[in-house]
């Protein structure tokens, strides 16, 4: 019977893969719906049980007060409230504060002080914003919609979004940018995490490039290569032949073909963890009950590696909504200028530091969904799942090395993904190295090292990265002082308000960085934290909180896998809480906070939207994502595509040898730090 098993393994294995593709395909809509409706289930759940715990304290407060000041007591001491009083202090002043000075400010009419819905109103009425307008003289409506998608004129096929409105643009776009983004993730991990095959590790290193963050250069090489006069029209449609028309994106169709492409990883990085978690016993129960290839993936694996698709793709829904480097390069692009977070950003930098009243109305509506978004997220990877899901098991994972032929289908459908998924950070890299790149041409005419000149020689460049590396030094040290304090307070201490601290460190991954800039705008703006002219402290502070989930993912992670009975035996022996936390507890999660604090420090370099806005106002405080967008519209000798490019390419090169580094640090657990 064995040998029996073993002849026909052969021929079960490709029928085996093409059914788990064909299952996925199926399993898709089915799965959105899936996502809406528990989603929206887990948000009122948590509204429910907010409201059953605050019910309870405005029933008997004196009694919960009194109870959590005991608690209080009982678990902390000198050290534990000054880490708590430190990450407090820090998130209720650089976040809480500037974001409900957002929402004062979308609420309140600055000339009279009174509450009004007049800039909602005036925001509504704009058919920029909502294209379906009541006029009350003729009691008729008026419909500014656009939804031809396709255009054609000569030799040249435009391809563009429907446009309707700001409001549903950023909504529709950012459903879209999740859908491919999930197939695409999903695809890759279950490849990745179920079959064997030849090149398999090259394949799984290669998955981890979309990631790399190129703002602004990465839509730019992509709008050069896809162009009507760029890359792919001049090979296949000028050399080849192969296609009848220049086909050219436009607007918010080549917005979700970027983004689908930079923001899938983010999804595959998660459902692999999910999938390398799965106890392999549950699916051999199922197969010796009789489930086989589409049966057992929609019933065993499916469900059970959802909870990180789910986390992934709501992520990749938020950091798509608030994406503001894409439309910056699309700009001269009306369609692409209809997004709530470019409005956001053009109410800002277009007032030198006087905001319209329309911008903190915009970003509120972006906090909105962003908050429901991470709720959801909240639902399925609190910071305790994220444990669970990243440790894995003591088991081999359950792979099948697949046939020759199954492997040459593979590669064929694997190389042309891979090398879209691929053209930003390819052509940026070609980029940076061109001299010369005709209309015409497939590549550049002319090579050059002359671009990278501009690293030094261009004088508020070359301050730039300086400056940035200085903010990202420094933001590092405070998160992670401060992120193994908060990481420490929630593993080691059984506090009142726990869940909540928890939920308050965590949050910034999930909130869009334009909506907090507004806020150091309204707040802060002319007063000594942020002076005329000098962004330096807000751009340094905005740094630290919002790329400090990171940091106290990986501390917490260290302080999971670290038994609490080393601290014990620590202080049996005479030793204080302050010593063994210094003495014990730092030494033994040094590692994965280095890790954590590395990447804290290259996403912070990184970071566009507080560097874009803040930067605004100080130029010569400015970090290099700021400069970048500079050198890219500039004109002369260090402005322009090639040079930006270059700019780029740095950038690009520091992230991978971080996230390199890390993996090495960190091995398996690094899922729990590069994914989300």
């Amino acid at each position: 019977m064995e040998a029996s098993s073993q002849e026909q393994e052969p021929e079960l294995v490709p029928a085996t893969l093409g059914d788990s593709l064909k299952s996925f395909i199926l399993q898709i809509p089915r799965a959105i719906v899936h996502f809406f409706r528990r989603g929206v289930r887990s948000v009122v759940e948590g509204a429910r049980s907010s409201m059953r715990r605050i019910s309870a304290f405005v029933r008997n407060p004196s009694d919960s007060v009194r109870e959590a000041w005991h608690q209080l007591r009982r678990e902390m001491d000198s050290l534990s409230w000054v880490q708590l009083i430190g990450v407090l202090g820090v998130f209720g002043l650089f976040l809480i504060a500037p974001l409900l000075s957002v929402v004062y400010s979308a609420f309140v009419d600055t000339s009279t002080g009174l509450p009004t819905l007049e800039h909602f109103v005036n925001l509504f009425a704009d058919t920029n914003f909502w294209p379906w307008q009541y006029d009350p003289e003729t009691g008729t409506w008026t419909d500014s919609t656009h939804l031809d998608v396709i255009q054609t004129g000569g030799d040249l096929m435009r391809i563009q979004g429907w446009d309707l409105g700001a409001v549903l643009n950023s909504i529709y776009v950012a459903i879209i940018v999740t859908i491919l983004s999930v197939m695409l993730g999903v695809f890759f991990a279950f490849i990745i995490a179920r079959y064997d095959f030849p090149g398999k590790s090259i394949v799984r290193t290669i998955l981890i490039f979309p990631i790399l963050a190129t703002p602004f250069v990465g839509a730019v090489g992509i709008k050069r290569f896809l162009n009507a006069r760029g890359f792919f029209n001049n090979l296949f449609y000028a050399t080849l032949h192969w296609i009848p028309y220049r086909i050219e994106l436009r607007g918010l169709a080549a917005i979700i073909f970027i983004q689908s492409l930079s923001l899938f990883s983010l999804v595959y990085l998660n459902a692999y963890s999910s999938l390398m978690s799965i106890d392999p016993s549950l699916e051999e129960q199922a197969e010796n009950l009789g489930a086989k290839g589409f049966t057992l993936f929609r019933t065993i694996t499916w469900p059970l590696a959802m909870p990180g698709i789910q986390a992934g793709a709501i992520l990749t829904f938020i950091l798509s909504i608030e994406d503001l480097g894409t439309p910056i390069v699309y700009y001269d692009d009306l369609q692409a200028q209809k997004t709530l977070a470019y409005q956001v950003f053009d109410s800002i930098a277009t007032q030198s530091g006087a905001i319209d009243p329309k911008g903190p109305a915009i970003g509120l509506i972006l906090l909105t969904f962003a908050l429901i978004g991470f709720m959801i997220i909240r639902k399925y990877t609190s910071l305790r799942s994220y444990e669970s899901g990243s440790k894995g098991g003591q088991w081999n994972p359950r792979t099948r090395r697949i046939s020759p032929m199954a492997t040459i289908l593979l590669y064929a459908l694997l190389i042309p993904v891979l090398f879209l998924a691929l053209i930003p950070q390819i052509s940026v890299i070609v980029l940076s190295f061109a001299d010369h790149w005709s209309t015409n041409s497939i590549l550049p005419d002319a090579w050059t090292l002359d671009n990278y000149s501009v690293l030094w020689e261009y004088e508020n460049v070359a301050q730039s990265i300086n400056l940035t590396l200085i903010y990202g030094a420094i933001a590092t040290v405070m998160i992670v002082l401060l992120g193994t304090s908060a990481a420490y307070l929630i593993a080691r201490r059984d506090i009142p308000g726990k869940t909540a601290l928890d939920l308050l460190v965590t949050s910034p991954i999930a909130l869009p960085g334009i909506v907090i800039a507004t806020g150091y705008f309204t707040l802060f703006y002319n007063t000594f934290l942020f002076p005329p002219g000098g962004p330096a402290f807000l751009i340094t502070m905005s740094y630290t909180v919002r790329k400090f989930p990171f940091t106290v993912r990986a501390a917490y992670a260290g302080l999971l896998s670290t038994p609490v009975v080393l601290e014990e035996a620590s202080m049996s022996v005479g030793a204080t809480r302050n010593q063994t936390f210094f003495k014990i507890t730092m030494p033994l999660i040094g590692v994965s906070v280095l890790a954590g604090s590395l990447l804290s420090f290259v996403y912070s370099v990184s970071e566009v939207s507080t560097s874009l806005i803040l930067g605004s106002v100080g130029r010569e405080q400015a970090p290099m994502t700021f400069w970048t967008n500079e050198v890219l519209n500039a004109t002369g000798q260090y402005g322009g595509y090639f040079n930006a490019a270059c700019l780029g390419v740095l950038m690009m090169a520091l992230q991978m040898i971080v996230i390199t580094i890390t993996n090495k640090i960190l091995g398996a657990r690094s899922s729990a730090i590069t994914g989300i």
